[in-house]
């Protein structure tokens, strides 16, 4: 079964500047979700027989970033205790995680632009308003770092994967419409870095060889990377460049297809000793019923989003469904950073900086999706380029090996020598040592 609602309250735009540079026509289209979308689509699975619950699967528009770089501790993050309280919840409190009946998943879609931190990012040596177009504090980004809706991280991560679990029981309660019909995929691989790409106006551009921009290196509010850069770099440094340019240094050519990007890192060129990112793509249409989920290895941003969407509806009317529903699964098959609108792309902010293949990139996902759309629906093969090389086996590990491992006589490795205490006051350490592991 299938139901949607828009939930508020746990997310904002993380570049809201990049976001008003969309013409304000289509912005007025969202008005009423504004800068983030707010809609989360949810299934609910019943077994055949019994009806008896046993799954949830929802996309939301929000990075798992409310545990921010500073973090050292393996975490799930926001969507990860979603998902933990949803399964608490059907498995009951008695069921340890990961080992119930009932799975949830809480699954990623245009989440490109979007943040947890709902309190929004502040200077933190004064607490005063970041600056807008640089997300920096007198030029130093490090200072400029998004937060909320808690005290902390940890109660933050709570906050904004308790919010997505409410709702999504609420849809789940609410769930009524069973999905059903037919059942069919396409997928292909496409070589985005050499795509032509028809415009509105009619002319005819080209994508671009992946490259990374100066802004890649800042970071972003949710974490930001490297002092040295500040989101919103449209002017190369000579220094930098030259100290990229002992990796790659990026033809006249690569510099006029990136425009208004200043290349970082030329990333389409090296090859040593493998791709450092890949040239060609996985894309994929799943359908269920009137369900269509587009199989994407990016993330795009909230309008991105939307104008890939909008795109795929259009193609349905064509066809005559005029009931489907459409969602993006993003970071899907692999991975190949951000996807920004052509005007978002213009003020290279960290998504856009991240954008590999250039200012026509969303268009060239479009065209593609539009294709294979096409051809699912027309019951015919995706023509497809050709896969990358398998390079499973070529895997460079710098992590010396384990050259000798010991435990005890009459021990396994594993098990418990130093068991906990039945009893332990509030605020006491607990102890547990295994075989195998140092005391």
């Amino acid at each position: 079964m299938i139901n949607t609602g828009l939930l508020f309250g746990a997310n904002i735009n993380r570049s809201p500047t990049s976001y008003l540079e969309n013409p304000l026509s289509e912005r007025m289209l969202y008005e009423s979700e504004g800068d983030t979308d707010k809609t989360m689509l949810l299934l609910k699975f019943q077994a055949k027989d019994t009806k008896a619950d046993i799954g949830l699967l929802n996309w939301f528009a929000v990075h798992g970033t409310s545990m921010n770089n500073t973090n050292l501790l393996v975490s799930s993050d926001n969507k990860g205790y979603a998902s933990y309280l949803a399964e608490k919840h059907f498995n009951e409190n008695s069921t340890l995680p990961g080992r119930g009946d009932f799975v949830a998943a809480f699954a990623s879609t245009n989440l490109g632009d979007v943040s947890p931190n709902t309190a929004g990012a502040k200077c933190i040596d004064t607490g005063l308003p970041c600056d807008d177009k640089s997300s920096s504090c007198d030029g130093n980004n490090l200072k400029c770092i998004g937060s909320g809706p808690g005290k902390d991280m940890f109660q933050s991560t709570e906050m904004i994967g308790e919010k997505q679990w409410r709702y999504a029981k609420r849809l789940f309660d609410g769930a009524k419409n069973l999905l059903s019909g037919k059942i069919s995929s396409r997928h292909s691989w496409v070589d985005m870095s050499n795509q032509d790409v028809l415009l509105e106006s009619g002319e005819v551009v080209k994508t671009c060889s992946a490259a990374l921009g100066y802004s890649f290196a800042a970071g972003t509010t949710d974490g930001p990377g490297s002092g040295q850069f500040v989101q919103g770099t449209v002017i190369s440094n000579r220094f930098f460049d030259e100290v990229a340019g002992f990796l790659s240094r990026p033809s006249a050519e690569e510099k006029i297809c990136q425009y208004p990007k200043p290349i970082l890192i030329n990333t389409g060129d090296l090859s040593m000793p493998y791709f450092w990112d890949p040239p060609t793509v996985p894309i994929s249409i799943f359908r269920l019923g009137d369900l269509f989920i587009l199989n994407a290895p990016c993330e795009f941003t909230t309008m991105a989003g939307r104008r890939l969407r909008k795109a795929i509806y259009n193609t349905l009317k064509e066809y005559d469904i005029v009931n489907g529903t459409v969602t993006i699964a993003g970071l899907s098959n692999s991975y190949v950073h951000y996807i920004t609108t052509y005007e978002e792309y213009q003020a290279q902010r960290y998504e856009a900086a991240s954008t590999l293949y250039g200012p026509h990139t969303l268009n060239a996902f479009i065209m593609n999706f539009e294709r294979i759309l096409k051809d699912l629906l027309d019951g015919i093969v995706s023509g497809s380029d050709q896969p990358p090389p398998d390079l499973v086996d070529d895997q460079l590990s710098f992590v010396p090996p384990v050259v000798f491992d010991r435990i005890g006589l009459f021990e396994r490795f594993g098990g418990v020598i130093d068991n906990a205490k039945e009893l332990y006051l509030q605020g006491q350490e607990v102890q547990v040592c295994l075989s195998g592991q140092q005391k």
